[in-house]
């Protein structure tokens, strides 16, 4: 090594040694925030932790019980317990087909679609889809409305219903199928 790399090399050891003492002094400035920030950031997480493995525990009770309920319908103190859970409670009423009882707006919408299905008139298919409160399933509705158009052999109401299908939906692959095809009566 020859004098000037020696130089340059004490030179950065140097400016190393300033920014560590630099580093020290302003922890020993702020030692006392810098730890209450620590201690805030540990309970934080704690806490935050803490309160996604309850969530977790409450999900995991309330599938465990909605199980039981399908497997065992005369369990009331199940079923009972299960009535805290809203969202699962309705679930259960939806696939026992207490259509009634339900109370939620996004099993309203599924109710409303399962019934306007069953009926499978177009009568009951067009008010499903005609109801602004219904959003989720009408691409389903459209599809059988097709079918149903075309059975009855109105190939031009069925194509404005699989116009309104946007090509992003899957329904839109049956749709084009059900008109290429059309159906046979």
């Amino acid at each position: 090594m020859d004098i000037k790399e020696v130089k340059e090399e004490i030179k950065k050891e140097e400016e190393l040694l300033v920014k560590v003492f630099k580093l020290e002094k302003f922890i020993k400035k702020y030692k006392k925030p810098l730890i209450a920030f620590l201690i805030v950031l540990v309970v934080g997480l704690i806490g935050y932790n803490g309160y996604n493995y309850y969530k977790l525990q409450e999900k995991i009770k309330a599938n465990n019980l909605l199980e039981e309920v399908i497997s065992n319908p005369n369990n009331k103190e199940a079923l009972n317990e299960l009535k805290k859970y809203k969202d699962l409670y309705n679930l259960y009423l939806l696939q026992k087909g207490n259509f009634n009882k339900i109370n939620s707006t996004l099993l309203e919408d599924i109710k409303a679609y399962e019934i306007a299905i069953k009926k499978g008139d177009i009568k009951s298919l067009e008010e499903y889809l005609n109801n602004p409160n219904y959003t989720i399933l009408k691409n389903g509705v459209r599809v059988a409305l097709i079918r149903l158009y075309l059975e009855k052999g109105n190939r031009d109401k069925a194509l404005v219903y699989a116009n309104e299908i946007p090509q992003t939906s899957q329904f839109k692959q049956f749709a084009i199928f059900l008109i290429h095809y059309g159906i046979v009566k």
